[in-house]
């Protein structure tokens, strides 16, 4: 049974995202970003019709317990000559018409149909559990596009006002090297920062087109006005609750489970090719002008049929021992994604952690590198600092907030990573503001039909 504190984690994923800088105004940005890829994406869309094949599994599961009907008319012209010794000849024209109408209904097929019904089963589930991997990674991706814009808008930002002040310093320099008060190498030393700085702006601006392009491949729209404190979604509050969470909702795990419970029901499928079978066969046919023109027929049957096979060249042995090494197989693969999974939550959470103490370090390293800048810059006025003090200080606090800037961004991106390794990066999980997709209801609807084409969405 769940724990206290994974159900109290559980009923915190159910409220939603909370922001890591409370701005109410500001939350729903990602939500929003997140919400038009979750009704959008071509991916997950594509995923949601692989499912719904999948449903049909299951109806043409228990169709094996359903009544076959069949009807077949034969219509043919005959042309009849006999020849009575001595010399009499009789000659018959008949058009026999015929209708049969045949009705099957098995009653017994081995235990097959129980069989595939419930392996047809598991394997929805299994399908379910994959849809939700996939919404998973959708989201997850449109995420980190989010928070790869916000960075990259706020490294060309920095880029920008670094440019902008290291031109300011070398027309400072050059004035004074005019005035003799310092040398030409000050002077060059401030023409290769400023050089240096535009170099790094273009790169970031190139960096950020990429972000962009991918941004808009994910999401579906341009980024337009991104809110530059994303959401962090509620988490685990410790790994061993991360770690009790995932054993249950982690997707790739279920999908290993229950393609493993599919499996043990493929084996009883196997073995029912070694059992009879009965069935109850009804049919009435009519027919019309078979023996003479004048000549009406009907027949009613009905009969059971017991079938029971004694030896088919093996291949149904063979069957039953090749589902029983892909059920040990799958139960192999269970055990390996258990194992993945528990990986996947340490890294992740580590990797958060790391992440979280990252951004700590470097809003201090900021606010550090703001003082010693100042510092410098009034030490230069008065002689104390040289050209080349003022031009590191200036670098090394751009330097400091594009770290910020990126840790930041890994913050939040090993936050939903991680929460998508426990199996709580979902629509519904996040609280998006969105009509969620429910894979019973094509389900309900397709499980139990017995005849109609259904629609293409």
């Amino acid at each position: 049974m769940p724990s206290r504190t994974l159900r109290a984690f559980t009923a915190a994923l159910m409220m939603g995202a909370v922001s890591l800088n409370t701005i109410p105004a500001s939350a729903e940005s990602l939500n929003e970003a997140l919400s038009g890829t979750y009704t959008s994406n071509p991916q997950l869309l594509a995923d949601r019709a692989r499912q719904r094949a999948t449903d049909e599994q299951v109806s043409q599961a228990v169709s094996g317990w359903r009544p076959s009907v069949t009807v077949q008319g034969t219509w043919s012209a005959e042309k009849t000559e006999a020849t009575i010794p001595p010399a009499a000849t009789q000659e018959e024209n008949l058009e026999p018409l015929s209708g049969t109408v045949t009705a099957v209904q098995p009653i017994f097929q081995g235990g097959r149909v129980l069989a595939q019904t419930r392996a047809a089963k598991a394997s929805v589930r299994a399908g379910r559990a994959q849809l939700t991997g996939t919404e998973q990674t959708v989201l997850l991706n449109a995420v980190t596009a989010y928070v790869d814009v916000v960075r990259d808008e706020s490294t060309v930002e920095l880029s920008k006002n670094l440019v902008e002040v290291l031109a300011r310093q070398l027309q400072a320099t050059r004035d004074r090297f005019e005035v003799g008060e310092i040398t030409r190498t000050d002077v060059a030393q401030a023409e290769a920062r400023l050089s240096g700085a535009q170099s790094a702006l273009v790169a970031a601006q190139a960096r950020l087109t990429q972000s962009r392009t991918a941004y808009e491949r994910t999401i579906g729209n341009p980024p337009v006005d991104l809110d530059r404190s994303p959401p962090v979604p509620a988490l685990p509050a410790s790994q061993e609750e991360a770690l009790e969470a995932a054993m249950q909702l982690n997707p790739s795990l279920i999908v290993a489970r229950e393609q493993e419970i599919a499996s043990s029901y493929n084996i009883d499928l196997a073995i029912g090719g070694l059992l009879p079978t009965l069935s109850v066969q009804g049919s009435f046919t009519k027919s019309d002008g078979s023996q003479t023109r004048e000549s009406e027929v009907e027949v009613s049957t009905i009969e059971g049929v017991l079938t029971v096979p004694l030896y088919q060249g093996g291949v149904e042995y063979s069957a039953i021992r090749e589902a029983k090494q892909t059920n040990s197989q799958r139960r192999l693969l269970l055990a390996q994604s258990q194992r993945e999974v528990i990986e996947a939550v340490k890294n992740t959470w580590d990797a958060y952690l790391s992440a979280k103490a990252a951004s700590v370090s470097n809003r201090e390293q900021v606010r550090a590198n703001e003082i010693a800048l100042e510092g410098v810059q009034q030490e230069a006025q008065v002689g104390a600092r040289t050209t080349l003090d003022v031009l590191d200080a200036e670098q090394e606090l751009r330097d400091s907030r594009v770290a910020l800037v990126t840790s930041q961004r890994d913050e939040i991106v090993a936050a939903y990573s991680l929460l998508a390794a426990v199996g709580g990066l979902t629509a519904q999980g996040l609280a998006l503001p969105v009509e969620i997709y429910d894979p019973v209801t094509n389900y309900d609807e397709v499980s139990g039909s017995w005849i109609g084409f259904g629609s293409s969405e």
